[in-house]
């Protein structure tokens, strides 16, 4: 499963796999030995992305004709947090008509919601585990200890703080876009009087 998410190194904008992705994969096959093949629906015709992926078997006579057939192996996409984020909001737009309102304010209050609920599922299984209700795992465990330990150990005045000057950073910098717009427009106003 490891080799999976390091060796995707061919891909194809269409589901169907033909005489090019043959092509395609003898070319990074001699880039590394066992490429994978990612196959992209982009015209949605499903109304969603379909990926596939996979690899090659050699197949033909010896010393005769050659090939190779594709066989489809599983997948998972995974992306960072941020992404994730992101994903989430756009799939939430998903058959609405209307455009978006971007409230950074509303997706600060919806990412606190879900991590509340996700804080509570996992306060509830923990719960569980202490009364006996359901047996301990010490990998989850462990985890759990590597997330409870990443946490900064931070007080209010200094997240408050910290707030305090971000938001002083992004005045400064829509402070400096309207100077730069306006040194623009004058220069522009002198350009055309010249």
């Amino acid at each position: 499963k490891q080799w999976y998410q390091r060796r995707v190194r061919g891909y194809s904008s269409g589901i169907i796999i033909n005489e090019y992705s043959s092509l395609i994969h003898a070319f990074y096959k001699c880039q590394c030995p066992t490429p994978v093949h990612l196959t992209v629906d982009t015209q949605l015709k499903e109304q969603k992305m379909k990926i596939n992926t996979h690899i090659t078997s050699q197949i033909g006579v010896k010393n005769g004709t050659e090939g190779c057939i594709f066989t489809p192996v599983p997948h998972t996409i995974t992306g960072a947090e941020a992404d994730q984020v992101s994903q989430k909001f756009f799939q939430g737009l998903r058959g609405n008509k209307k455009t978006p309102n971007f409230n950074d304010q509303e997706q600060i209050i919806t990412s606190c919601d879900d991590m509340i609920a996700q804080i509570n599922i996992v306060l509830g299984h923990v719960k569980k585990v202490i009364a006996g209700e359901v047996p301990n795992d010490k990998e989850l465990g462990r985890q759990l200890m590597e997330v409870v330990q990443s946490i900064p150990n931070l007080d209010g005045d200094t997240i408050t703080n910290m707030l305090n000057s971000h938001m002083q950073d992004l005045l400064a910098v829509e402070y400096l876009t309207y100077l730069t717009r306006q040194q623009l427009a004058i220069s522009a106003r002198i350009n055309q009087i010249l």
